[in-house]
């Protein structure tokens, strides 16, 4: 459970998220394509240059926190830094899940949007690899409550 101080830094920081992205080159973030080493290279930087940018705003060290490890994975192999399970904010595990989700939903200049059940089934079976398990089925289970 959060609190209401823990979700509403989470709402700051899920509209700031991908504030990073302002300094990725369009060629890179509208590719159709796969994307290149060197490309993906310069994308899993956003996190830290959205740190960056939030940091003068001295009131966001949550909302910062958040953003900077959003990309991090149950297993790891995340980045910027690699953090691996409790190590990864639990806000972080949060949006993580979240935005994974709302990526799946989406059209994407590379692919069309995927349903809500394929993105579902697509959370569940990246459980404990990329994502905490605990929140995958919280999030679904809220999901479903929802939108079902």
């Amino acid at each position: 459970h959060c609190s209401e101080k823990e979700i509403e830094s989470l709402k700051i920081a899920a509209m700031l998220h991908d504030i990073g992205k302002i300094a990725i080159p369009d060629n890179i973030l509208l590719k159709k394509g796969r994307l290149t080493d060197e490309e993906y290279t310069v994308i899993k930087g956003h996190p830290i240059i959205g740190e960056d940018i939030l940091k003068p705003v001295m009131l966001m060290d949550t909302e910062r926190m958040i953003i900077r490890h959003h990309h991090e994975r149950w297993d790891g192999l995340g980045y910027p830094d690699g953090l691996a399970r409790e190590e990864i904010p639990f806000l972080s595990r949060i949006l993580s899940v979240a935005d994974s989700f709302d990526a799946m939903i989406s059209n994407r200049p590379y692919r069309g949007a995927l349903t809500m059940d394929v993105a579902i089934e697509e959370l569940y079976r990246n459980r404990n690899s990329q994502f905490d398990k605990e929140i995958v089925g919280a999030f679904v289970s809220t999901c479903r409550n929802l939108y079902c």
